[in-house]
């Protein structure tokens, strides 16, 4: 974890993308600048990273903890050093997404499968520390294994929520086929999940 904390290393990143930023579009990318874009991420500690289509500006970069809550501080400290350019924003975390509760998933085979979530329901524990646990339900996911529904569920969770407040918030994912009655009286769509949870903090 020491190298994080190397100011000169985020420099010479920032640097080097400021040199390089052209050649870093998402349209335009290739993988000889994917593989360097990587290994300098990866200098400076165990992120993971994504380019995609900006909220705001035109292109995003994400420099992610990739799963791991201890991780965000580190990443915060790069993005807060990254330099103002005109088509691009810089994020810390994977953010919330505009979309339409459908995701993309890639079968065996590279096989595409739509997962439509918004018929999704949901039950939220909140614990005196501030954090929670949630259960899902989700018909269309009855057939798949536990491993499975717990990545979808990591998948969903970020696209409501945004990475940084699903690690640091969401403690356990569980799914159920139906929830008991007492979680009956308190299940909500998913589609209110961000209010929900907006509400809360």
């Amino acid at each position: 974890m020491g190298m994080v904390n190397d100011q000169k290393e985020i420099n010479e990143f920032w640097n080097w993308f400021i040199i390089n930023k052209n050649e870093l579009v998402p349209k335009k990318i290739t993988e000889s600048f994917i593989s360097q874009l990587d290994s300098k991420i990866l200098s400076m500690g165990k992120f993971s990273w994504e380019i995609r289509e900006g909220l705001i500006k035109n292109y995003m970069l994400i420099i992610s903890p990739g799963g791991d809550v201890e991780l965000l501080p580190a990443t915060q400290k790069i993005i807060e050093f990254s330099p103002k350019i005109e088509d691009w924003e810089f994020y810390h975390y994977k953010p919330a997404k505009k979309w339409n509760f459908q995701l993309t998933l890639y079968e065996e085979d590279n096989v595409r499968k739509i997962l439509d979530v918004k018929d999704w329901e949901y039950v939220l524990y909140k614990f005196s520390d501030g954090t929670f646990d949630i259960i899902f339900k989700a018909i269309n996911l009855n057939e798949s294994s536990e491993d499975e529904k717990l990545l979808v569920g990591d998948i969903v969770l970020e696209s409501f929520l945004g990475e940084e407040l699903s690690l640091k918030f969401i403690k356990n994912i569980e799914f159920v086929k139906d929830f008991d009655g007492a979680d009956e009286q308190k299940k909500g769509s998913i589609t209110f999940l961000k209010n929900h949870f907006d509400e809360l903090l």
